[in-house]
């Protein structure tokens, strides 16, 4: 087969340059984004039950609909939130379940469920788009417009930009709509004959419209129509709801209440740098390249703004686009660095015309990879091109070693064609070897069956299929363009002087078991460095976002949260280092990033997402800038919390520390957490200490008295939905005009508890009215703002982040120790914080770097066939984590899921240095030399292409090592100091371990 290619050179070239094209044409043609895409099957369920209590809420419904999803196969567990009138609950199911089977399956159980719930409960609604990520935001603001405005040209820019190719659907967030409002004067009401709900339905029949019929005119059918609803607020007004049987005077509708436009109490409002704002959220297509679509909502922005006013104005508050370009650039500019670096060290090492063709192996790797990656599914995104830096110095390995045996039989005078041959021939089995260990290394990292798994899967494809492709480079094409470019040299005798690495191979073979025990000592010391390293489970992003949840202390109203928001953004507007600020008021900002958590939209939140430059505040990172940030807040904010947020990868944790504490009893629940949460404030490494329940709310109770309904002729339903409508308020039909549609909202004015004492409630059997305060008694309680729960349980969960310099393995190891001091009772505690995470994921990753190692052996073993000689290989191993751990400790880098990826890496790298060396010294045994003659003997002559296949890799991996990603310089860092340190401890250690397994061996 390599005869027939180096004969048959011209076919392969012809496809080496097809593979050229196509490759070019598929990274043109893939999609780019900033992040691989990551759906974790999450599902949120909200159930609305007008008037009902937090008790009668979670026993009615909550319960209900828990019981039912726990009972789902792909159940794994839930959140829920239980307030007055309203549950909601997050639901995560299984991972590595099909999404969309266990979705249905929960809007089966949700609709089946509603008809056993009370029938005053609203249909359950079932959110399913929880993971969907918005690639655009832009605010729309404007300090001449209310949200009724701005709604109405938001309504004319979405119709625009939603007809963009690429673009799935573009929203409108935040746009508050008017409606027609009637607030009547309850004390006059309480004097009058009618009740609210009698006034609600006399406006309901007087807006309407029924068919007339036609009139028979001259032999035609003519339609009669008969104007039944409102054409302005002057035909509400003027609504007659009483006339007098003495004079016949009428009452009318205006008498008693006043009728105006108002702004609609929406869900969730925004501001924008303290103006009001309309949010327009557009969402891309997959698989779609998002910059030439960004670059088309730009272009459609431009031409809309032409019919607009020109004092609204366009900010780009997320614009994935211009984020994914910046992130391409900056790694691609790394890769480049990486290219040059690696093509100059081959250039060196191996003199111009070698140089060449193995530098080739590179751009053709990376085009062939290009070309098989929409067959995988692989994007281009961080990911993927950290992939390509990973592999980038391995990517001509095989090209050297194939080269570097062709160039060695031409020296020796071998016929060009022959030696091209069976240079070739005489390698393949190593390359493949070691192609092969490498491949085995890498492959398990693909199936990691998590969120983080997913999160880095490319990165082992990518290195899988170009190291594929580098091995067919290398025996395909090396040798076809080594016939035409390589001449035979000078011989290239061994020097006769002895270099240092084979002066103190040889003092450590003569001392053999004092250089072998010492050689263990070193790897010992080395890896000792892990116990003064910081474990984390991924870094924070490093992006120039950064956000503060808000959760104000009552849950009133957005007026009330607004109040505490309105500090922030005070102490914001004072900050060099924040740019821009957008407000979120009863919810949070729509979903901008693949890990942020999903919240409850409900009038006690909130979220501020900022847009920082961390040059004008002198900090050089955002988890510093977040602290300082927190601490400024933490010092004036009162009626609220708020806590300053970075950004995760792969799969959030939220705090560090996360310990839910759950129990039956709910006075010792409360009074435990309030012991443990002063606990964990005086842990050391302990900072912004804080549970998930705000402090008691008080409210108002009426007890209805039975007896006293019974006297009066009264129904519970007479006072619940009299109470309801003047309080909250209930919609009495739609007002049209001018081709807009305006809800009306029939409520009351009351405002204090002697209103609701003396509110008139009229029998629906008797017809009579009476007081509130005669029907029960009502009293001010305390009460909790709302009912948290786990998995079923009630649960609080008390959350701390971290003082810089510490861990969470470290803060939950001391909390743990100071706990056992407490006397919990029937309480459990759950910890479910970073260093839960840390435990399974890095135990999933132990699982399979021993899946890699049982691979490799496999490998060795079937090409040594020899036990022994295949477990002096894998000594490499401990070599290089024994590096790696030191390195991470020298350049001051925690121990995160990406440096562990490193370590995992390298267990396919470093053992080819030890295979090569393996193979010359079985060599030079079967040509009649003693262990350590052949020992010494295979170090020096392998030396210089084990030196040059690790500092190609090294080379290729600096710039990436030097750059500031949070997320992979630990992993670079593993990578680099793994393959320096056990490079050359391998040049030494492994010879020395051969003789010293080998040592009563003569020949």
């Amino acid at each position: 087969m390599i005869g027939a290619a180096v004969k048959n050179r011209k076919i392969i070239f012809f496809f080496l340059m097809v593979i050229f094209i196509g490759g070019i044409v598929s990274y043109i043609m893939l999609p780019k984004q900033e992040a691989p895409d990551i759906n974790p099957p999450v599902v949120r369920i909200t159930a609305i039950y007008p008037g009902a209590s937090q008790e009668d809420v979670n026993g009615f419904v909550t319960e209900k609909i828990e019981d039912r999803l726990m009972n789902l196969k792909g159940y794994d567990y839930s959140n829920a939130y239980v307030y007055n009138n309203v549950t909601t609950i997050i639901c995560f199911m299984k991972y590595g379940e099909d999404p969309e089977q266990s979705f249905n399956e929960v809007r089966r159980e949700m609709t089946q469920l509603q008809e056993e719930l009370p029938e005053e409960v609203l249909t359950i609604q079932v959110d399913t788009d929880l993971t969907e990520t918005a690639g655009i935001i832009i605010a729309l603001t404007g300090e001449a417009y209310d949200y009724d405005a701005l709604g109405f040209y938001g309504e004319r820019i979405v119709k625009s930009l939603k007809e963009v190719p690429g673009i799935t659907k573009f929203e409108m967030d935040g746009d508050v709509g008017s409606e027609v409002r009637i607030t009547v004067d309850h004390a006059a009401l309480n004097r009058l004959d009618i009740s609210y709900s009698e006034l609600l339905q006399l406006l309901q029949a007087q807006n309407l419209e029924i068919p007339s019929g036609d009139l028979d005119v001259g032999g035609e059918a003519v339609p009669l129509q008969i104007k039944g609803s409102f054409s302005s607020l002057e035909d509400i007004e003027n609504i007659v709801i009483s006339v007098s049987q003495d004079n016949y005077s009428v009452l009318k509708l205006k008498d008693i209440a006043t009728v105006s436009y108002e702004e609609e109490e929406a869900s969730t409002v925004f501001l924008r740098n303290g103006q009001k704002t309309i949010l327009l959220t557009g969402y891309f297509e997959d698989n779609k390249n998002v910059l030439s679509v960004g670059k088309d909502v730009r272009a459609a922005i431009e031409e809309v703004k032409l019919t607009l006013p020109d004092d609204l104005s366009f900010e780009e508050v997320i614009f994935q686009p211009e984020e994914v370009q910046n992130a391409i650039d900056g790694f691609a500019m790394n890769l480049l660095m990486g290219i040059v670096l690696v093509i100059i060290v081959v250039f060196v090492g191996m003199g111009f015309r070698n140089a060449i063709i193995v530098s080739m192996a590179i751009p053709s790797s990376i085009v062939a990879t290009l070309l098989m990656m929409p067959f995988f599914d692989i994007k281009v995104h961080v990911i993927s091109i950290t992939a390509f830096i990973v592999a980038l110095g391995m990517l001509v390995d095989n090209a050297i070693v194939v080269s570097d045996a062709i160039q060695n039989k031409l020296d020796d005078g071998m016929d060009k064609l022959e030696a091209c041959v069976q240079g070739t021939k005489e390698v393949i089995i190593s390359i493949l070897s070691s192609t092969l260990t490498t491949v085995a290394a890498f492959s398990p990292l693909m199936m990691l069956n998590s969120l983080a798994g997913d999160y880095v899967k490319a990165l082992p494809q990518v290195v899988v299929i170009s190291l594929a492709a580098s091995f067919f480079f290398a025996f395909l094409v090396t040798p076809s363009l080594a016939f035409v470019f390589f001449k035979p040299g000078k011989h290239r005798g061994k020097s006769k002087e002895k270099t240092v690495m084979q002066q103190l191979l040889e003092k450590a073979i003569q001392h053999k078991f004092i250089a072998f025990g010492s050689g263990l000592l070193i790897i010992g010391l080395l890896g000792s460095s892990f116990l003064l390293l910081n474990i984390i489970f991924f870094p924070k992003a490093d992006k120039t976002l950064m956000y503060i949840d808000v959760v104000a202390e009552k849950n009133i109203d957005t007026a009330f949260t607004k109040g505490i928001t309105d500090q922030i953004e005070d102490l914001l507007d004072l900050e060099e280092g924040v740019l821009n600020y957008t407000t979120a008021i009863g919810g949070s900002i729509p979903k901008y990033y693949d890990t942020l958590p999903i919240s409850a939209e409900i009038p006690e939140n909130a979220q501020i997402l900022l847009e920082v430059n961390l040059e004008a505040t002198g900090y050089k990172k955002n988890t510093d800038y977040g602290q300082y940030l927190q601490q400024k807040i933490d010092a004036v904010l009162e009626g609220g919390e708020a806590t300053v947020k970075e950004l995760e990868y792969a799969e959030p944790i939220g705090a560090p520390i996360n310990i839910r504490i759950t129990g039956e009893d709910e006075a010792q629940l409360f009074a435990i957490s309030d012991d443990l949460e002063l606990l964990l404030n005086g842990v050391p490494g302990s900072t912004n200490v804080r549970t998930d329940y705000g402090p008691y709310v008080y409210e108002y109770q009426v007890d209805l008295e039975e007896q006293s309904l019974g006297h009066y002729g009264l129904m519970k339903y007479d006072v619940l939905n009299e109470v309801s409508i003047a309080l909250r308020g209930r919609t009495a039909g739609t007002f049209r005009k001018d081709g807009s549609e305006y809800d009306i909202l029939l409520e009351g004015d009351l405002e204090t508890s002697d209103d609701v004492e003396n509110l008139m409630i009229k029998s629906s059997l008797s017809g009579n009215k009476h007081l509130l305060k005669d029907l029960g008694h009502i009293s001010l309680i305390k009460s909790r703002p709302s009912i948290n729960k786990y998995d079923g349980k009630i649960a609080i969960t008390l959350m701390s982040d971290l003082e810089k310099g510490y861990d969470s393995g470290t803060v939950e190891r001391a909390f743990k120790e100071a706990v056992k001091e407490v006397n919990l009772g029937s309480v459990d505690l759950i910890y479910d914080g970073e260093s839960s995470k840390i435990g399974t994921y890095f135990g999933n990753l132990g699982i399979t770097a021993a899946f890699a190692v049982i691979a490799i052996f496999s490998i060795l073993l079937v090409q040594f066939k020899n036990y022994r000689q295949s477990l002096i290989i894998l000594l490499s191993l401990p070599l290089s984590a024994a590096g790696a751990i030191f390195g991470l400790f020298v350049m001051d880098q925690p121990i995160s899921f990406t440096a562990m990826l490193g370590i995992i890496s390298l267990i396919g790298i470093v053992v080819n240095n030890a295979i090569v060396l393996m193979d010359y010294i079985n060599m030079e045994r079967s040509e009649g030399l003693g262990v350590d003659d052949a020992a010494i003997n295979a170090s020096v002559a392998r030396f210089r292409p084990i030196i040059l296949s690790t500092v190609t890799t090294v080379i290729g991996l600096l710039p990436l090592m030097f750059s500031n990603s949070e997320l992979f310089k630990p992993m670079s860092v593993a990578l680099v100091f793994g393959l320096l340190i056990s490079t050359f401890l391998t040049l030494v250690f492994i010879p020395l371990t051969y003789s010293v397994v080998f040592h009563t061996t003569e020949n």
